[in-house]
């Protein structure tokens, strides 16, 4: 593995390769918006520390972009609520807030294990948010014996040293070579635990990638392409962890399997609208409702079985047949063993966003914090949703908010840059040309939408007339899948970096009076 990649800085810039330290002191980490910009009603709302920033970096050029005070108005009640959500599902503050050592009892929940029976804990952290989760877990544990293995996405930088945890910075949304070798050191540690060791697995999104174990006869390669593949195919996050599921000898249960005499404890932050926990990383503690006929059907489905990888396919073949194991059925992993709490998701995020615009006196509705549908119908229906609120308030003046959370899909037909957050902003804009105080975004709580370097996009009803005075069509860049150019073009883009979470996609609908 090239440690050479481990070069994040800390504050007291002590480095060394391979492994990852966090800070042993406690911190109160809660982050906030910067309260220049959003404006006094924000810092009644959430007082801001004069030394925070903003996780949404350019936050004063989207609300001078609203150019009307009604626009710029609803462009910062919008930066605040999505900056009210990312800070719900901050990982390090949802593991300190749930998990707890009361005497030498570890609890979560209703669960509460004697940490008198271990004489060790072995940590796996692995997804995008794995680095802060680990941080709250060591800090936790830090009397108990404790080793363990972070796996980041290579987009983030690696912090200081601790001895205790070994380190991989592996590949998003393609599986890599430095993810393959974080699953070979995880299955070689795992295997080795005996009945009075303690499993505490800390799984987020992003896990399925980050953590690429291939069955038996199928290559690195052969998981990339077919995964390239499924992600241009337009399928839902089930479908394309289906068939991820059957090719791994790590997910679908198959991890907590690997130590059936240790008690295994996930806590699991959840980015897959409903939180079926099979789904969130793979599963890779959960047990599986689906078959390889699943997986075979999903490919079949998408036209993707007969320019599938050869040895994928033969590898779906003899599951089907029986001659290769199915993954953990339901009922195969003891409950008594093997525990999965969700500590964060969607839903926690959107009722920020909600507490933060009714706070500011809007009249703000969660619509569902599970929803699955294309990009471009998202699109459509946020903009239906800020045209009945116009309607209404012809007939009761109050200002109105609709808030859903999930995951939208893309079938990529084009060569441009963005992502399926930009392309529900993209489709939301001649549904509200023309409406003043009226603005939509899209969000993704991970930082990253897509191939592009932006997080979403934010749009009002002046968005259509910009455009066309700048002579961007918008059927050409929706064509092209390009919707990142666009709105850059418009200096509209929501950049927030690696946020260090990931629970799904935020869309917002404000209308002003």
């Amino acid at each position: 593995m090239d440690r050479s990649a481990f070069t994040g800085h800390s504050n007291n810039d002590n480095l060394a390769s391979g492994y990852l330290q966090f800070p042993h002191q406690s911190r109160n980490i809660p982050r906030s918006h910067p309260s220049g910009i959003i404006g006094d009603w924000a810092r009644r709302v959430r007082p801001s520390k004069s030394d925070s920033h903003p996780l949404i970096k350019n936050c004063r050029r989207i609300v001078l972009n609203g150019e009307s005070v009604p626009n710029q108005k609803a462009r910062r009640l919008c930066l605040a609520a999505l900056e009210a959500a990312l800070d719900a599902v901050e990982p390090y503050s949802c593991i300190r807030a749930r998990l707890k050592i009361v005497g030498k009892r570890l609890s979560v929940d209703h669960i509460s294990l004697d940490l008198s029976r271990f004489r060790n804990i072995f940590l796996l952290a692995v997804g995008k948010a794995s680095q802060r989760m680990a941080s709250a877990a060591l800090q936790i544990l830090d009397d108990f014996a404790i080793r363990g293995i972070v796996v980041a996405s290579e987009d983030q930088k690696l912090p200081t040293i601790d001895e205790r945890v070994e380190a991989f910075l592996a590949g998003h949304p393609l599986p890599d070579r430095e993810g393959l070798e974080a699953s070979q050191r995880v299955i070689q540690q795992i295997k080795r635990m005996e009945s009075d060791e303690l499993l505490l697995c800390l799984i987020s999104g992003g896990a399925s990638a980050l953590l690429p174990s291939p069955a038996n006869g199928i290559g690195l390669r052969d998981k990339v392409a077919i995964t390239q593949q499924l992600l241009r195919s337009g399928g839902s996050i089930h479908e394309i962890n289906t068939v991820r599921r059957h090719l791994s000898n790590l997910k679908g249960g198959q991890l907590a399997a690997m130590c059936p005499r240790s008690t295994v404890l996930s806590l699991i932050i959840s980015d897959v609208p409903g939180n079926p926990l099979h789904d969130i990383g793979s599963g890779l503690t959960a047990e599986d409702p689906t078959t390889f006929s699943d997986a075979v059907m999903v490919l079949k489905r998408y036209k993707l079985w007969r320019k599938a990888p050869s040895r994928v396919k033969g590898h779906l073949l003899k599951g089907m047949h029986g001659t290769v194991p199915e993954t953990l059925r339901p009922g195969d992993l003891s409950t008594k063993r093997v525990h999965n709490v969700v500590i964060a998701d969607n839903r926690r995020a959107c009722e920020a966003a909600n507490t933060t615009l009714r706070r500011a006196g809007i009249d703000s509705r969660i619509l569902t914090s599970s929803v699955e549908m294309s990009a471009q119908s998202m699109g459509h229906l946020l903009a239906a949703t800020a045209g009945e609120m116009r309607t209404r308030q012809f007939i009761t003046p109050r200002s109105s908010a609709v808030i859903i959370g999930g995951e939208t899909t893309v079938r990529v037909s084009g060569f441009g840059k963005g992502g399926r957050n930009q392309e529900v902003a993209l489709a939301s804009v001649d549904g509200i040309a023309g409406f003043s105080g009226t603005v939509i975004a899209a969000l993704g709580t991970d930082g990253v939408d897509g191939n592009s370097d932006a997080a979403g996009a934010i749009i009002d009803g002046n968005t259509f007339f910009r455009a066309k005075k700048k002579k961007l069509e918008l059927n050409d860049f929706s064509e092209r899948n390009d919707s990142n150019t666009f709105f850059n073009k418009l200096r509209d883009t929501l950049i927030t970096g690696a946020t260090g979470t990931n629970v799904g996609d935020v869309y917002l609908a404000i209308s002003l009076i």
